[in-house]
């Protein structure tokens, strides 16, 4: 996890698990989906979280903007009958990340600038959202920038 974020409390919500997160000791303190994080990283005043509900064969990977303090944007990647153990995202340039999920599918996150239209994904809800910061797509495509 990103230096000065600490886990403060695990729930299971009617939605899921939840975790209550703070960013350094007097910082903001939010809850994000999922019961494990797998990572968090800063790009500029926001951040990138990636977390996981750890539900053997029914596993989700969430992907989370926080800015100003509170989640801003999330999408969720299901792929049934494949578990997040062993992801580990990284980031390639400055608001690009990469992970693979599940373990032979590589995925390419770029952090917009500003919102854009993006297209379905198979195996990715985006919560209602038709424009989004969040950008994923297969490595081997380019991020769904505008």
């Amino acid at each position: 996890m990103a230096a000065g974020w600490t886990v403060l409390e695990r729930r299971e919500g009617p939605d899921g698990p939840v975790l209550r997160l703070r960013c350094d000791d007097h910082g903001p303190e939010l809850w994000v989906p999922g019961r494990h994080v797998l990572a968090v990283f800063a790009v500029g005043p926001e951040w990138i979280v990636f977390s996981d509900h750890d539900i053997p064969h029914e596993e989700l990977l969430e992907v989370s903007l926080v800015s100003g303090g509170a989640i801003a944007e999330r999408a969720s990647l299901a792929f049934p009958g494949w578990a997040s153990a062993g992801i580990v995202p990284e980031r390639l340039d400055t608001r690009l990340f990469g992970f693979d999920f599940p373990a032979e599918r590589r995925w390419r996150l770029e952090l917009g600038a500003r919102p854009a239209l993006v297209r379905p994904r198979l195996g990715v809800q985006r919560h209602g959202r038709w424009l989004a910061r969040l950008w994923l797509s297969s490595r081997k495509r380019r991020a769904e920038s505008p």
